[in-house]
């Protein structure tokens, strides 16, 4: 055993834990926050994924050393929890919720819901939220997913994304921030063919094809980038 892990090993001892439990290693947290804070481009933006994070305490400590309330989420028990320990936050979805789950979150109103961006990954979807809106009467933002390579759902090609645009003009409750694209494939991508920087490279072209679609007052979020990528994009 490492003298780093004999030395956790000493300290769960100490605390009277013996029982399976996560260990966070608080030290070297801040010093990934520091990497990520050095290696950000200025021009971007972060998003904590409140599913890989689940922990308001940790959530709060890392949003604070990076100055941000943003916040990608998931689960609506979750996002609303998030909801209710900051009341500063926004939060994007990075699925698109099943028309029910939205219902059901929006019906019970423990939260303020208005801070949440919905995903919307087809036209089919789009409607489905547009009437939700109508029969609840209340507005709601939502986010176009946009596929720049994955091919895990969402708008296929600009045109596709323009078609759903100008059928938004029927949802009169709802209201445009942006897109969402997600290029999880890029770092997989091997050197025979082009390798993970042409990946990243067109994905990014592909990205701004879509964005060039939206309107001006139709690009508060313009989301892309995860673990794997976020700190290769620049602003």
């Amino acid at each position: 055993m490492s003298a780093y892990f004999s030395t956790l090993s000493d300290a769960l001892k100490e605390a009277d834990i013996f029982q399976p439990c996560l260990l966070l290693d608080r030290d070297r947290l801040d010093s990934n926050i520091a990497l990520v804070k050095d290696r950000l481009d200025p021009g971007l933006a972060v998003r904590l994924v409140d599913k890989s994070l689940a922990c308001l305490p940790l959530l709060a400590h890392i949003g604070k050393a990076l100055g941000i309330n943003h916040f990608m989420t998931f689960h609506p028990p979750i996002s609303e929890a998030v909801l209710k320990a900051f009341p500063d936050a926004d939060l994007l979805y990075g699925k698109p919720m099943p028309i029910a789950a939205a219902r059901a979150a929006l019906v019970k109103a423990d939260a303020d819901w208005s801070r949440v961006c919905w995903l919307i990954d087809s036209e089919e979807r789009l409607a489905n939220y547009g009437a939700l809106a109508d029969e609840l009467d209340i507005e709601l933002r939502i986010a176009f997913e946009i596929d720049v390579g994955l091919h895990r759902g969402g708008f296929a090609d600009p045109e596709a994304l323009s078609r759903a645009l100008n059928a938004l003009q029927a949802h009169k409750r709802l209201h445009c921030d942006g897109v969402m694209a997600y290029e999880a494939h890029a770092p997989l991508i091997p050197g025979l063919f082009g390798g993970p920087a042409k990946a990243l490279a067109k994905a990014s072209a592909q990205a701004m094809a879509f964005v060039a679609c939206l309107g001006a007052d139709q690009r508060r979020i313009l989301n892309i980038g995860g673990s794997k990528t976020a700190l290769l994009h620049h602003g």
